[in-house]
C-alpha cells in the first residue's frame, strides 16, 4: 500500500459523488488548514457513548454488553464533555465519511492532543467503500479530568491505495453503510464463538443476586 498524498486527497475531493473513485469528507471546515500533505484532520462530533457502572463485577463481551455498559449522550457545540483521569468515552467523528472502492484508511490520534495524554482509535481499519462517521475511542490517559469540545480537531485520517486495485462494488455489507453516531461493540455470546471451533462447554460466572 502507499499512503495517498494532498494533492491525490484534493482529486478524489472534487469527483462526484456517485464516482467509485471519489472521496467525501464533509463537513471540511477549513479546508486549506484541514489536508495536510498526507493526511486529513477530523473534529469531534457531538454525540457520546458513556460507560456505565454494571452491576455485575466484571464486564463480558457478549449480545449485551452494548446497551447494559453504555448510555448515550448528547453535548451542544460550544459545550463539554469531562472525561474523568483514566477513563474513556466512545464518541464519533463530526465528519461524514465516503471512501473510494480503492482506498482504505486509519485513524491516528493528532500529536498535539497526543502531548495532553489523550489517546484517540477507531477500527484498527476502514475498509473501502466505507460511508459514515467514525466510532471513536478516547482515553484519557493522564493523571486529570480531561474536557472534550464537540467541533475541535482531534483527529487525522491517513488514506492509503489499495494494490493492486479491487474490483469495483456497488453493494456493500450492511455495516459499512451510514452510521453517524457513536456505535457499541457488538458480540455474540462466548459459547456461540466457542461451539465454532468445537467447545460445547463454557465456564461461566454465577452472581448471587440475593
Amino acid at each position: 500500500m502507499s499512503i495517498v498524498s494532498r494533492k491525490e486527497i484534493v482529486k478524489r475531493l472534487a469527483y462526484g459523488v456517485s464516482d467509485p473513485r471519489s472521496l467525501v469528507v464533509t463537513p471540511l471546515l477549513r479546508q486549506a488548514d484541514a489536508i495536510d500533505v498526507d493526511a486529513v484532520d477530523l473534529r469531534l462530533g457531538s454525540y457520546f457513548l458513556l460507560p456505565r457502572v454494571s452491576h455485575q463485577p466484571y464486564v463480558c463481551p457478549d449480545k449485551e454488553s452494548g446497551s447494559v455498559c453504555q448510555h448515550n449522550q448528547h453535548v451542544p457545540l460550544g459545550r463539554y464533555l469531562v472525561v474523568p483521569a483514566h477513563q474513556t468515552v466512545l464518541g464519533v467523528t463530526l465528519e461524514y465519511i465516503k471512501l473510494p472502492y480503492d482506498v482504505a484508511g486509519q485513524i491516528l490520534t493528532k500529536s498535539s492532543i497526543a502531548r495532553a495524554f489523550v489517546v484517540v482509535e477507531t477500527a484498527p481499519w476502514i475498509h473501502p467503500n466505507y460511508r459514515g462517521c467514525l466510532t471513536i475511542e478516547i482515553a484519557n490517559v493522564s493523571n486529570t479530568p480531561l474536557l472534550l469540545y464537540p467541533g475541535r480537531t482531534i483527529a487525522q485520517l491517513v488514506l492509503m491505495m489499495v494494490h493492486p486495485k479491487p474490483a469495483r462494488r456497488d453493494a456493500l455489507p450492511p455495516k459499512y453503510l451510514g452510521p453517524v453516531l457513536p456505535e457499541a461493540a457488538e458480540f455474540n455470546d462466548p459459547a456461540e464463538d466457542l461451539k465454532l471451533i468445537g467447545v460445547d462447554h463454557v465456564w461461566t460466572i454465577k452472581i448471587d443476586k440475593s
